[in-house]
């Protein structure tokens, strides 16, 4: 896979991160049920996208229940497929896990580092 962007999470705008999060909650709130698990920053996972620039990438939110939303970084609306390949996203990080990369730094891998 060619890229230009490291996956260093630092270089996401924190504004574009933030955004992200809400839209995940947002998600989490519609589509589990209150007899599935409690959604929390521990259980919604995101998958960022790996091939653009860093600056405003697509991600996938995964949800304890198993449901998958692919979603445009630009607008943070539904991308227009099911999910993504997993070659072109992240491996899944908790919302937690982000937090902690978002403070203490970190570099996003694939499935398959």
């Amino acid at each position: 896979m060619d890229k230009s962007w490291d996956g260093n999470f630092r270089d996401i705008p924190l504004e574009h991160f933030e955004k992200m999060k809400s839209k995940a909650r947002t998600l989490a709130e519609v589509k589990i049920s209150p007899s599935d698990v409690k959604a929390n920053d521990k259980n919604i996972f995101i998958r960022i996208g790996m091939s653009g620039t860093g600056v405003r990438p697509n991600y996938q939110v995964e949800l304890p229940n198993g449901c998958v939303i692919a979603i445009n970084g630009i607008n943070h609306e539904r991308f227009g497929v099911d999910e993504f390949d997993k070659q072109w996203v992240s491996k899944v990080y908790s919302i937690e896990k982000l937090n902690n990369m978002r403070m203490f730094g970190g570099i996003l891998e694939t499935e398959n580092a």
